[in-house]
């Protein structure tokens, strides 16, 4: 039984280190993600643009008609064109939302943003290009020591509850 608890007491330190590492990092990742979420949305912006300027010109910067007359032409590569344009304007207002959720806002607010609307391919896109970073602001310190304390009760709480099981069902089988 002492190996037992011993063991629990190091996975428990592990386990309360790791996510005290990872906690730290959240900050730096929710600013490498807005960063990566406004260089999307200034790519869409450019290229909308080009779109804008020729509604501006023809249908006094009315997109909706710019896109409904594309999709009305007898030219099958002008139609085809209102599937870019109709993107185009999807992705915009898409990534405005996902900056919403993240600009002005504090800390909690941008992780509980993001783990309501995170985007998986640009989270994946910061992760592969993740800066590790070790900021000793009170900020990625405050948030590694609350979730490796959160982490480690649920965790204690867990095997505690496993072990009074498997403890009331050994007594069982030898009563």
């Amino acid at each position: 039984m002492f190996i037992a608890r011993s063991l629990m007491a190091l996975f428990d330190k592990l386990l309360f280190a790791g996510v005290l590492l990872l906690g730290i990092q959240l900050p730096n990742f929710v600013l490498q993600y807005q960063q990566s979420v406004n260089a999307h949305y200034q790519e869409v912006s450019d290229q909308l643009l080009q779109y804008q300027i020729i509604a501006d010109r023809f249908y006094a910067g009315d997109m909706a008609q710019l896109l409904h007359v594309h999709q009305q032409n007898a030219v099958a590569a002008i139609r085809a064109e209102a599937k870019i344009i109709s993107g185009l304007m999807n992705r915009y207002a898409y990534l405005q939302e996902q900056l919403d959720g993240l600009q002005n806002k504090n800390l909690l607010d941008k992780v509980g943003g993001l783990s309501r609307r995170l985007d998986t391919d640009i989270a994946e896109e910061v992760l592969n290009h993740y800066i590790l970073a070790f900021p000793l602001d009170l900020q990625a310190i405050y948030m590694g020591v609350v979730l490796a304390l959160v982490v480690s009760m649920v965790v204690q709480l867990f095997f505690g509850l496993v072990f009074r099981v498997l403890g009331k069902r050994v007594k069982k089988g030898f009563v």
